[in-house]
């Protein structure tokens, strides 16, 4: 899992995507386009831009080109996500976005997804100019009636990014103690801003990266379970085991062919991953 860059999900002239899940959860991670994430029942804890809002039903978050941001919803939850791409953002509202990522107001959002949902499934003629025409005239809406701020890079957001690159390239040996080093961080403060910035401690990342470098060994059936362990950075075939069971639901020997973690990282490390975790649902 070499980058926490999530790959791209808009193709040919498609400016705009909706998917819904049932009991979203993801890792950290980031991407070109900008998203909109909305409660449709239930709750999510949702960061971005180093706060974390808690996220009721009805309500949606904006999350801005490049911004670091993860999910973690409810079981019961049933969370829509739009992918937007930021050029349509940007031609609409310049290089602006909300002060808080949580929208103060509410807006016709679930219409408005599930006008797009059915442009994008029925796939008649001009459904992409259709499905931009409704993007934009509910950014318009939202960036109308929110506070505004320009666009700005945080240097402490870059060198997250940065960190979850280099644990993602030496999940093997990297530490706690290093990673705090990177940071330039005090130990406890950085153990805060960790749990923070991903929905997990350290060690609970890191193992997640483990495991899934594991099941991509595992499935390629050249090596022991020992030496799938050691290789994926586990001290011993023990904690192997229970991690690994605690995190796919198997044992490695029990593991189906076909089973999927999470999304992988591409050799070349430019397409970037699926960030979402396995007990998510797709609806």
């Amino acid at each position: 899992m070499i980058a926490r860059y999530e790959q791209s999900v808009l193709s040919g002239k498609s400016q705009v995507t909706v998917q819904r899940y049932g009991g979203l959860q993801n890792l950290p991670h980031w991407h070109i386009e900008s998203e909109l994430i909305f409660a449709e029942k239930g709750s999510a804890e949702v960061m971005t831009e180093n706060t974390v809002y808690a996220l009721s039903e009805g309500g949606c978050v904006f999350i801005r080109s490049g911004a670091v941001h993860y999910i973690k919803a409810e079981t019961d939850s049933i969370i829509s996500v739009m992918k937007i791409d930021s050029q349509l953002i940007s031609s609409a509202v310049g290089m602006q976005t909300p002060v808080c990522p949580l929208l103060e107001s509410r807006y016709p959002i679930a219409d408005i997804f599930e006008k797009i949902r059915q442009e994008i499934s029925a796939g008649e003629k001009y459904y992409e100019v259709v499905c931009a025409g409704l993007v934009t005239a509910m950014t318009a809406e939202i960036f109308r009636n929110e506070k505004t701020e320009a666009l700005n890079s945080s240097s402490e957001s870059t060198a997250y990014k940065e960190l979850l690159r280099l644990i993602g390239e030496h999940y093997t040996d990297i530490t706690f103690d290093e990673a705090a080093e990177f940071m330039c961080f005090s130990k406890p403060y950085f153990s805060k801003y960790f749990r923070r910035m991903s929905g997990m401690t350290f060690s609970e990342y890191l193992n997640i990266v483990r495991v899934s470098e594991a099941v991509k060994l595992l499935s390629r059936g050249d090596l022991s379970a020992g030496e799938t362990a050691l290789a994926a950075g586990f001290g011993t075939i023990r904690s192997f085991n229970r991690i690994f069971k605690r995190y796919t639901g198997f044992t490695p020997m029990e593991l189906p062919d076909d089973f999927v973690f999470i999304g992988g990282s591409r050799e070349n490390g430019k397409d970037g991953f699926d960030p979402t975790l396995p007990l998510s649902r797709i609806l």
